[in-house]
């Protein structure tokens, strides 16, 4: 019950309204729903931007310390001091004690300068010593004395200071950083000046690692996060974490640009992982921070933004849902008022926008249907009167005024005229008779304007008009009427292919006067058949003169004979003597008339008896043919179309009795077309020139078997022969002309007695 409940609310007005409504209310929240989903991509980037930018602070701050780090390298590369220091030999370290001396302050001046390095460092090869800023000691005692500093083995140490790893792939940097133990130093080497390939000193210079480390913690969200520095092989240089344990690090090449962004999972946190590189050196700057620092103030912003999402959705469900049954109670009463229904059940289920639009649609319908009625039913009644009016059946004491307006004609005048048209279409894809006399009648009456009323009907297989003529009109209506015809002619012939002939008659006043005016109409009408095609006619315009009727018995033989010896030239030209006879003056109708009757009749007696028992000829029907004519050219062409059937088949039959061997012929001929599916009785007459009758009747005579019956077994015997080559009976039905299988079968057994499968088994 609850499920009907809730399908009968669902085809309800108000249901639609509060799902158009919700529509409405969801572009908003759409749109804040779409805002929610950016939140994480706005705050993101934004931290991006942010981090890129620190990193790119702390590169310019620590690139720039390194830049004057390795100016002071090459300062110190080029000082005469330090190079007549490192080029001294043991022999003479006594004598230049002075000179080591001298370099020892070089160095101290250098490294008050500066203070991004620790020390100054200067290793002579020749020597094995090292001259710092403050002492002057051996190598293994310095390296006694700063052990934890290096922080790798003596020996280790020894071929770093001596370049020996860097000796053997045969290139010598200019300045390199490496790592000795916590501390990172610069070394700068000195190559000797001989082309010897030995190095004659290193310059070392350790880098303050802890201003480097305050540098990285300066950055805003350190306490957060770490930040590293590492070198090319990813060996951390520098980090903000001195708790740290990592010595190198793994995500440090995830990047292959100078700087990026990316998040990844490291320890099972997702991090933001943001990198550049740097621009004098081949360090890399590295921030890692967990995703959640930088959301937890997104959060709030996202937490208050669903709030509102939620707020919205329900209180506008609740307006919606308010508003929809309000608006709705009367419209469902108005609904329930019209239909008609008192239970309830009948009233929850009517769904009103169906209603509603059914009953006026109805509404509508009945009304057309209505008007559709009444219009036809006018129309009927003013034909079925036009009608009794042309045939002269008019009540007694009607005057015009009264006739228009019980039948709802536009009548004005006293005055009428009848006009019929004789409609034929170009093709047989013109208009349908009634749909052409509509046409007619309807672009006439435009034409027409308002200087006559016009009113259609149908007689005799014509479209009959009464014009009622307009007051002040009578001296020319006809130009009126002729006028609008031209210009209906030359419309209806482009657009619906038309021949329209009109015969009118003459002026009458008066409704008795109708019947006279369509009888004058008819005359004229029919009077068109003695005048040229496609004329339109005017009773005043026709003066027949009565003349004599002649038509000789001799004449008449001698067109039979004519006609029976096939000779068509002399028929025809005969034919023409004839109409010229009673065309060559006004004659009347009955005299026309007459003369189709007695030259059919000739041409029926000059067609061999045969042929007149055949349907062929029945479906010719030479003396309906002339007697539906109705102009001059029509009856001419009929004529001399049946003066040729009748002279082709005299001249088909003088074929026959002079063609003996036609037996042979069409066996012949039988035999080399046997295998295609078209031949037949009607195809081989077709070849001879000669009916299928005729052919098959002589082609018995002379051979003493049907035509038919020939072919199939033609077709039987060369079937016989396929069977024992063993090809199938589907590819044999094809190969001797059979439309299909089964027929081949069927024919095969007739002549056979058995069954081709049967047949091809025994052989």
């Amino acid at each position: 019950m609850k499920q009907q409940k809730k399908l009968m609310f669902s085809k309800s007005v108000a249901y639609k309204w509060m799902v158009s409504y919700a529509v409405i209310m969801l572009i908003p929240l759409i749109v804040s729903a779409i805002i929610y989903l950016q939140t994480k991509q706005i705050v993101e980037y934004e931290i991006e931007r942010a981090g890129h930018a620190m990193l790119k602070q702390m590169q310019n701050t620590v690139d720039s310390e390194m830049n004057q780090a390795e100016k002071m390298a090459m300062q110190l590369s080029i000082h005469n001091d330090v190079n007549k220091y490192l080029n001294l030999t043991l022999p003479d370290e006594r004598t230049q004690s002075f000179q080591i001396y001298k370099a020892r302050q070089e160095l101290s001046k250098y490294k008050s300068t500066n203070d991004f390095v620790t020390g100054i460092y200067l290793y002579s090869s020749r020597l094995d010593k090292v001259l710092t800023d403050e002492t002057y000691v051996d190598s293994n005692t310095f390296y006694e004395i700063n052990r934890q500093m290096i922080g790798m083995p003596y020996a280790d140490w020894l071929t770093m200071l001596k370049g020996e790893a860097d000796r053997e792939k045969g290139l010598l940097p200019q300045i390199e950083f490496k790592r000795w133990g916590t501390n990172v130093v610069l070394m700068k080497p000195f190559s000797n000046a001989g082309g010897e390939n030995v190095l004659r000193g290193t310059l070392v210079l350790p880098l303050n690692g802890s201003k480097i480390q305050n540098m990285l913690k300066n950055v805003d969200w350190v306490n957060n996060g770490d930040v590293y520095i590492v070198d090319k092989n990813q060996q951390i240089l520098f980090q903000s974490n001195s708790l740290a344990n990592f010595q190198s690090v793994p995500f440090a090449d995830e990047g292959e640009k100078g700087a990026g962004t990316s998040f990844m999972d490291i320890a099972g946190t997702e991090n933001m992982v943001s990198f550049i590189d740097s621009d004098t050196t081949d360090w890399r700057y590295i921030s890692v921070f967990p995703s959640s620092v930088f959301w937890e103030k997104a959060r709030e912003i996202r937490n208050l933004n669903l709030f509102g999402l939620l707020l919205c959705f329900f209180v506008g469900g609740g307006v919606i849902s308010y508003y929809a049954r309000k608006n709705y109670n009367p419209v469902r009463e108005l609904v329930n008022m019209f239909s008609g229904a008192t239970d309830e059940q009948s009233q929850r289920v009517l769904d009103e926008f169906a209603f509603i639009r059914e009953s006026a649609l109805a509404t509508i319908r009945e009304r057309d249907d209505s008007n559709s009625r009444q219009f036809r039913q006018l129309r009927v009644l003013q034909t079925y009167y036009l009608s009794r009016l042309l045939k002269g059946q008019i009540e007694d004491g009607l005057t015009v005024e009264e006739a228009a307006r019980l039948h709802h004609f536009e009548w004005e005048s006293e005055d009428f005229a009848v006009l019929l048209f004789y409609i034929q279409g170009c093709g047989e894809d013109g208009p349908s008779p009634s749909l052409a006399n509509f046409i007619v009648s309807n672009i006439l009456k435009d034409f027409t304007g308002e200087h006559h009323g016009l009113s259609f009907t149908e007689m005799d297989g014509m479209l009959a008009a009464v014009m009622n003529i307009g007051a002040g009109r009578s001296a020319s209506w006809k130009e009126d009427i002729e006028e609008a015809l031209a210009k209906m002619l030359e419309f209806i012939k482009q657009k619906y292919r038309l021949h329209i002939v009109m015969a009118g008659s003459e002026r009458h006043t008066g409704l008795n006067s109708l019947h006279l005016g369509y009888l004058q109409a008819l005359e004229a009408q029919e009077y068109r058949l003695v005048l040229e095609e496609n004329v339109s006619v005017w009773y005043g315009d026709i003066e027949p003169q009565q003349t004599d009727y002649y038509l000789s018995l001799n004449d008449e033989v001698v067109f039979i004979n004519l006609i029976k010896s096939g000779e068509l030239a002399k028929a025809s030209g005969m034919v023409d003597d004839i109409l010229a006879q009673f065309f060559g003056s006004q004659v009347s109708i009955e005299l026309v008339r007459y003369a189709m009757i007695d030259l059919s009749s000739s041409i029926m007696k000059a067609v061999p008896q045969e042929t007149q028992r055949s349907k062929l000829w029945e479906e010719w029907r030479p003396m309906k043919r002339l007697l539906v004519c109705t102009t001059r050219g029509e009856f001419r062409q009929e004529l001399m179309e049946l003066t040729a059937i009748a002279c082709g088949m005299a001249n088909e039959k003088l074929t026959l009795m002079s063609n003996n061997g036609i037996g042979e012929e069409v066996s012949a001929y039988v035999k080399d077309n046997y295998a295609d599916i078209n031949l037949s009785v009607s195809m081989i007459g077709a070849h001879f020139g000669i009916t299928p009758q005729y052919v098959s009747k002589l082609f018995k005579e002379q051979t003493g078997q049907g035509l038919h019956d020939y072919i199939s077994q033609i077709r039987t015997a060369e079937a016989k022969v396929l069977l024992q080559d063993g090809v199938t009976i589907e590819e044999i039905s094809a190969r001797v002309g059979f439309s299909s299988s089964s027929a081949f079968i069927r024919v095969f057994k007739k002549y056979e007695g058995i069954t081709p499968g049967r047949y091809k088994n025994l052989q």
